[in-house]
């Protein structure tokens, strides 16, 4: 019985002993900081020397900000530097993180220029102006810069590639100038269209005509449009702008533009500032014009079928700014809309060839004027500048390529309010006279010669 119990106990061993192959040994002790092999160290040492990714993730996050920051700052350098040598500007926020460029001669920017610029991720805006050479690839690395909101790419070789990749990458943007870029078609347009948030679009010299405008209707958040030189937008245009919801300020230049276009345009009711260019318009125009009931700003350009009576329409008007230039139908008779301009503080006459001191007296109804600015009006005379002295705000005065004569010096240094003057090719007035103005301070003195000055007033 012994003998079978004592079997039993060395069979049982032996599968014990069996069953036990393969069981992992106890871990030993390692010997040392450098020891290898599958032994395992202290959770101290693991993190030391990397042998749990857990507990790394913060330490290659930090490196890689770290990185990332030093990089951002050598762009940043290396941009700086650039536009420096360009002669550029750029606005620097807190913390040395440049959001503006602004390039007003791109004619030396390369490849290179481009690509740094790309790399600038905290770049808001970014205008280069008059750069013949950037084309669709150039203009391509700029595809990055998400955070863009004002965006200029002026007189390139673009074309509609870069109009496509602009909305696609800029979703955000609300000013865009893509003017005189001639190899873009009439198209583009449409492509713009889609930039929901779009405030501010300059599209001059372009190839825009009355179809392609009809899509500024899908551009419910514009507040500024520059169509100037697409001279075959017209009065189909200018019907799709004038339902503009809150356009504000409006500049077209078009031979294609008449009666009819303006007659549209006299719906708007948000229009503050206009200008209207080569319009073939006739003085039927002016109670359209009349109709702006926010406009106050007003420049009528070179619409030569534009006369007095289209002007005088303009009365009762609360412009408070006023260019008349080039409108060679425009006489004395017209100069009588001063006197039913009650906030006119601005006034621009230019390049009337008809317009006499008998008109310009009624510059005496001005009283609120601040700034008159009269050039190539060859038949005003020292009669003109006696109704100028009366005007007691009067603080900016231009007078250029007038019938002036020396006599009318003194009486522009005796106007107390006057601080800026520009007095220049009146071909009457002796140089020793012109001179007399040097004697006094002015904020700004421009005679076209040596004695001129910028300094301030005491």
């Amino acid at each position: 019985m012994v003998s079978l119990r004592w079997s039993r106990g060395i069979v049982a061993c032996v599968a014990l002993s069996l069953l036990c192959v393969g069981c992992a040994k106890p871990q030993e002790k390692p010997q040392g900081a450098g020891a290898t092999g599958g032994s395992s160290t202290s959770p101290a040492k693991d993190a030391k020397a990397g042998a749990h990714p857990e507990s790394t993730r913060p330490i290659t996050a930090t490196a890689d900000a770290s990185d990332a920051n030093a990089t951002k700052a050598s762009n940043v350098k290396a941009a700086r530097a650039r536009i420096d040598a360009l002669g550029a500007k750029y606005t620097l926020a807190e913390g040395d993180v440049l959001t503006e460029i602004v390039i007003q001669d791109g004619s030396n920017l390369t490849a290179d220029d481009l690509a740094l610029f790309g790399k600038l991720s905290d770049l808001e805006k970014l205008q280069i102006f008059n750069c013949r050479t950037l084309n669709d690839e150039m203009a391509a690395k700029l595809s990055g810069l998400k955070g863009l909101t004002d965006l200029a790419l002026t007189n390139s070789v673009i074309n509609d590639v870069t109009v496509e990749m602009i909305v696609k990458s800029f979703p955000e943007l609300t000013d865009l100038n893509l003017s005189s870029n001639t190899n873009m078609t009439n198209g583009v347009v449409k492509i713009i269209s889609g930039l929901p948030h779009l405030q501010r679009l300059t599209l001059v010299q372009n190839k825009v005509n009355d179809i392609g405008a009809q899509r500024l209707s899908k551009l419910q958040e514009l507040h500024s449009l520059d169509l100037r030189g697409n001279m075959e937008a017209g009065d189909m245009a200018l019907e799709v702008v004038a339902d503009l919801p809150v356009l504000t300020a409006f500049k077209h230049r078009s031979t294609a533009v008449t009666d009819a276009g303006m007659e549209y345009l006299s719906r708007n009711q948000t229009l503050e500032s206009l200008l209207v260019q080569d319009f073939a318009i006739t003085d039927q125009s002016g109670q359209y014009l009349a109709k702006l009931g926010k406009l106050t700003q007003l420049e009528i350009f070179r619409c030569q079928g534009f006369g007095s009576e289209g002007v005088l329409a303009l009365k009762g008007m609360a412009l408070n700014r006023l260019t008349l230039r080039d409108l060679p139908n425009v006489d004395d008779r017209a100069m009588e809309v001063f006197d039913d301009l009650p906030k006119l503080r601005r006034l621009y006459l230019h390049e009337l060839a008809t317009v006499s001191d008998n008109g310009l007296k009624h510059l005496s109804a001005l009283k609120s004027l601040e700034l008159l600015d009269i050039w190539t009006v060859p038949q005003m005379t020292d009669a003109t500048v006696d109704v100028i002295a009366t005007l007691s705000n009067l603080k900016d005065l231009s007078i250029r390529t007038t019938g002036v004569t020396d006599a009318s010096i003194e009486k522009l240094l005796a106007m107390p309010g006057l601080r800026s003057l520009t007095f220049k090719e009146n071909g009457s007035v002796t140089a020793d006279a012109v001179k007399k103005f040097a004697s006094r301070k002015w904020s700004k003195l421009d005679l076209g010669t040596a004695d001129s000055n910028d300094s301030a007033a005491p």
